[in-house]
Order: C-alpha cells, then structure tokens, then sequence
C-alpha cells in the first residue's frame, strides 16, 4: 500500500489542476468540487444505498436497476456517483429527480471520509471494477456492506504490476459480496484474492438495459448507418472503408465516444475532401452530405434506433470495444472489429447467435456492402439480435432479488 499512497501524494496537484481543466473545459464546476470533495451541496438522508459507476456504460448498465429498486422502495434514499460529466449528464436525464447525483471523490482517505460521513448509506453498490483502496476501506470501518454487482475483470487487470495486485489482494476480501458476470470473472476475481465463498455468477445486466419502448430514433431525411463511440484514429478508417463501399443514398453518421474531439477528427478527415455536416452546429443533412458527425452527448440510442445497421467504435483500434448490447436492444444489427477484450462474453455471444458480425477493419468495405445490399441477411442479424436479448432480458430480477436484503 505503500506505493499506492505515495503515488497519490506527488499526483495530487496534477489531479487536482486535471480536475479543475475538466471542470472549466466542460463549466461543470460541481465537478470540482465534488472530486476534491470541497463540497457537496445535495442533501444527507442516513439509511440510503449508494451505487457507484465510473462511466457512461457503468451508468446505463445500472440505470434499469435503479429504477427497479426505487419503484419498490421509493423511500428509501439512492445515491448515484460516477467520475465523468458525460456520465452524470446520462444519469440526470434518465433517472428521476428523487436520485441524487454526485461525483465521486479522488480516492484519498479524507476525500472518501467526507463523502460517506455526507451520504452516510447502509450498502454500497459498485458496478463492475472499481477497486479503490481507500474507499474500500472506509466502508470497511464504518460496517457498511460493499457489493460488486455485474462483476467484471479484465485481461490487463488480471495481469497488473505486482504491486497493483498485492493492492487487489488486500482490498478484494473487504467486499461482502461479489456477484460476478461470468464463470471467466468469477475465477479471476479469485485469482486476485476475493474470497471464493463470497462470489457468485448472476450474468451480465446489460442485457436488461432499457429497451426501445421510449426511445424516439432520429430523423435526418437520409437513411443512415452508425458508427458508434469511435475513438482516437478510428473514424479515419471507418471513413475509408465508408467511401469504397456502394451505398448508394446512405448517409455516414459518426457519434465519437468523446465529443470534444471534433477538431481532432474534422483534422484527419480533411484528405477525403468529403461534405461534412456537425450536429452541435445545428447544420443540416443535404443530398450532398458526405458524413454527420453527431458530436453531442445523450443521443447515441435515439441514433441507434434510427439507423440501418451499426458499427461499433472502439474495436477497430486497440480500446477493447464498447458495449453491443444496446444495439440488440434496440433490434439492430452490429459490425464490431477484432479488438473485443474489455466485452469479449458479449462478443462471444454474439457470434454464437449469429446476432452481430465481427471483421478485420479491411473486410469493412465489403461488410457494409453485404448488409447494404442484402436485405433478408441483414434481419437475419436483427432476429437473432432480438431473441439473444429475449433469452437474457430476466437478468435484472436476479440482481435485483440478491440486493433485496441490503435495501
């Protein structure tokens, strides 16, 4: 542990001014505030649960959850933390007002004192892989109980530096409780000094993400395929590929993972000399748009719904992809790249009910040629997506029924 409060001690400034950076960059100045833990002016209700997911797909993985639970219990206070702005905009606009919103402190041991003493829960929920030494431990000495639900480790977590996983293994047993995704989390969380008697697999609660019910798909007066949560270098070769395909009146939209990175990208697509038209400039799409870069947060579903099919950003540069299931959700079919390792159950899966199709980033121009001009394959992949998610929807009640004595 040594090491890891020293490290904490020479990065405090350069956290300290990132964190200041992210909050004038984005003028969400609670974001501050509230990872410095200066203040959190939100109310104190003792007794509550706090769930804690770091991003935006921790966040919407949790959101059926939350709601389920404050259906039931909607007395009982929930506070939901998380560790980025685009995260807590997903949270304030799905969820109702009665669910609090904070932002999760840098994990110094006075920072995570401040906000427990501020929520002051009786369990605490964690989404996934969070391990946070401090934090861990203040819940710990306070007898709050800590649950991991949708436990997930990865490939690069099970291999960390030796130092990372003599952390692991005095922070993991703490936890009261790990319910893991899958058989290959379970044995790794094992592997990094959890206690085998308090695991147990439940499955991956992404698929009982919310569904298309009350989504309303976008409109651009052009049909369109997505290419979703693209990072650094991505859209470049996606844009390549784009333009050796046949596809005819189809319009490219692009929704990059990060917003903020509209100069970046609009920089390396200026070689194709292509029409480009941006959303957060409110420009329209005409019969001469090339592309539509959708650089807003909040609408990636609606995108999704509105589209013919989808490609998965993320997986064609080496990020470990972003999450397929809400693609199935919504009854669409998916291209996903080689790189899957941080969702590889779910591309497994995929590829096991053919519901999704996974290719090397020089296949893109005939894959989208393959969907494109063949119908009855393309609703092949979107029946095969529909019934994966019909044989996995039920997820959410197991959770939801194992957590049910802790709320």
């Amino acid at each position: 542990m040594w090491r890891y409060k020293l490290l904490l001690f020479i990065l405090f400034i350069p956290l300290a001014l990132y964190t200041l950076w992210q909050s004038a960059r984005t003028l969400e100045f609670r974001y501050f505030l509230q990872r410095l833990a200066i203040l959190f002016n939100t109310k104190s209700v003792p007794g509550g649960i706090w769930i804690h997911a770091a991003s935006v797909g921790e966040v919407n993985a949790v959101i059926p959850l939350i709601l389920k639970i404050h259906a039931e219990h909607p007395d009982t206070p929930i506070t939901l933390t998380s560790n980025t702005t685009t995260s807590a905009a997903v949270a304030l606009k799905q969820l109702p007002e009665a669910v609090q919103h904070l932002y999760f402190p840098l994990d110094y041991l006075w920072a995570m004192k401040r906000i427990v003493r501020k929520i002051k829960p009786k369990a605490i929920f964690i989404v996934e892989t969070e391990f946070w030494p401090n934090f861990y431990h203040c819940a710990n000495k306070k007898n709050i109980p800590l649950t991991i639900i949708n436990g997930r480790i990865s490939e690069k977590t099970l291999h960390a530096k030796d130092w990372l996983k003599r952390i692991y293994a005095i922070t993991l047993p703490l936890v009261t409780k790990v319910y893991a995704r899958s058989e290959i989390d379970k044995d790794r969380f094992i592997q990094l000094g959890a206690n085998t008697a308090d695991i147990e697999v439940l499955g991956n609660i992404k698929f009982s993400a919310l569904t298309s019910d009350n989504i309303e798909p976008i409109n651009l007066s052009r049909p369109y395929i997505l290419a979703a949560s693209t990072r650094n270098d991505e859209e470049q070769l996606i844009v390549d590929a784009w333009l050796k395909a046949k596809h005819s009146n189809h319009l490219l939209v692009i929704v990059p993972r990060h917003p903020n990175r509209l100069t970046e990208i609009l920089s390396q697509l200026k070689k194709f000399n292509i029409e480009i038209a941006i959303r957060s400039k409110n420009e329209p799409v005409t019969p001469t748009t090339d592309i539509y870069i959708a650089d807003t947060i909040g609408e990636l579903k609606q995108f999704i719904a509105g589209s013919d099919f989808v490609l998965m950003g993320g997986s064609f540069v080496e990020k470990g992809g972003h999450n397929i299931l809400e693609v199935a959700q919504l009854g669409k079919a998916v291209i996903f790249g080689p790189d899957m390792r941080s969702f590889e159950d779910e591309a497994k899966v995929f590829i096991k009910y053919n519901a999704g199709v996974q290719c090397e980033s020089h296949e893109l121009p005939d894959m989208f040629n393959t969907i494109l001009q063949n119908v009855d394959y393309k609703k092949h992949l979107e029946k095969n997506a529909r019934k994966l998610i019909d044989t996995y929807k039920n997820i959410i009640n197991k959770y939801y029924d194992k957590l049910n004595s802790n709320i």
